[in-house]
């Protein structure tokens, strides 16, 4: 078992640390490295998904989260629609009528048939 102290406190760096990172000269609590955040992803089509799961830097995971954010403000745009009250008459009436307005025969015998 190899046995090294700290370069900034002295202290014992715990086995553990120097069996996973064999070169490091600090202990945990004097690391300059930033812990890692975790993003999942998943991939594929259809019944053939799976998940993967990508550990990145504090500063990629930030800008991932902003072109997220960004990505979602776009599509919520487009997928804003008028819903229709069904319990107000007036509307139910008038949404009706625009429909029925905007469609031809040929529609027509589509929904019925």
């Amino acid at each position: 078992m190899i046995m090294r102290k700290c370069s900034v406190c002295g202290e014992e760096i715990n086995p553990k640390r120097i069996e996973i990172l064999p070169n490091t000269q600090t202990c945990v609590q004097h690391s300059t490295v930033e812990k890692k955040a975790a993003v999942t992803v998943q991939m594929g089509e259809g019944d053939h998904t799976w998940t993967e799961t990508f550990a990145v830097d504090r500063e990629e995971y930030r800008k991932l989260e902003e072109m997220e954010n960004n990505f979602r403000k776009t599509t919520d745009l487009f997928s804003k629609t008028d819903a229709i009250d069904f319990d107000d008459e007036d509307q139910e009436e008038e949404e009706m009528s625009d429909i029925k307005h905007n469609l031809n025969l040929d529609d027509l015998i589509d929904i019925i048939e």
